[in-house]
């Protein structure tokens, strides 16, 4: 990894931040169909227009402690939660690819799995509007840190495995047992970190993340929350595994190829 100034991490993790602040409002107002890009924030429940003081990223709600200043309504804890999610991102992605040209697009496209996080998880959806244009973020990616033509096989091919596997599990699934097992938000999803992964570590992102569902499934079923067959929303656990992969992917092969060469 390189080693960027302090000043230098510490200025993108203030922008993480306050992108992080963005990525909470995109969250909330994409999938209820209001615009992002205009009109002020207000509280969902008293519906109190937000002023400065209430959207300085992470002090606001720790000042306010956690509740909102104007009717005292308890404040979700994924507001400081992406924000911090989204400042460690931007720090951890200087360590990992340093200020180059990649830079920009990669930390786009990982403040928009942040956000399909989110909305995977409350609303089981994965919008196009933030699907297509990581993907594109990604092959840009991949063409900035590969050159041409070999970011062009990475993305290709990682679109492929990613992409290509979902879509026939996807199909295998409706057509014999005739029920959707696995959305095409998914498979788009897919295109999205396979654009930026390859085809290796996007593989080890859908390894990663049917496992943490096989947990999750488990923990549902010991707690008498869930059966066999619940729906658990699979873009919430593709996400972050497909940051981690970016991040630490190729040292985790590195150190499994090397313990099974040693046996």
């Amino acid at each position: 990894m390189l080693s960027p100034a302090p000043l230098v991490a510490v200025v993108l993790g203030a922008l993480g931040l306050v992108m992080g602040s963005a990525v909470t409002s995109l969250a909330w107002r994409l999938p209820r169909g209001i615009s992002w890009a205009g009109g002020r924030s207000r509280c969902p429940l008293c519906g109190t227009r937000l002023g400065p003081a209430d959207l300085v990223p992470l002090a606001s709600f720790v000042l306010a402690r956690g509740r909102c200043r104007h009717c005292g309504a308890p404040i979700s804890w994924r507001y400081p939660l992406t924000e911090l999610a989204c400042a460690a991102w931007a720090v951890l992605l200087l360590l990992r690819v340093g200020l180059t040209w990649a830079y920009l697009p990669l930390a786009l496209w990982g403040f928009a799995l942040v956000a399909l996080f989110w909305i995977d998880l409350e609303h089981q959806i994965l919008p196009d509007a933030l699907t297509f244009p990581g993907t594109l973020l990604g092959i840009t990616a991949a063409l900035l840190l590969h050159g041409f033509p070999g970011g062009a096989h990475e993305a290709l091919f990682g679109v492929i495995a990613g992409s290509g596997l979902l879509g026939l599990l996807s199909w295998a699934w409706v057509t014999f047992r005739r029920i959707e097992g696995m959305g095409q938000g998914d498979v788009k999803l897919a295109a999205m970190f396979g654009s930026v992964l390859g085809w290796k570590l996007t593989l080890l992102t859908l390894f990663v993340a049917a496992l943490a569902g096989s947990v999750w499934g488990v923990a549902l079923i010991a707690s008498r929350r869930g059966g066999m067959k619940s729906a658990l929303p699979f873009g919430t656990l593709l996400a972050p595994a497909a940051l981690a992969m970016f991040l630490w992917g190729h040292a985790w092969l590195a150190a499994y190829f090397r313990i099974v060469l040693l046996r």
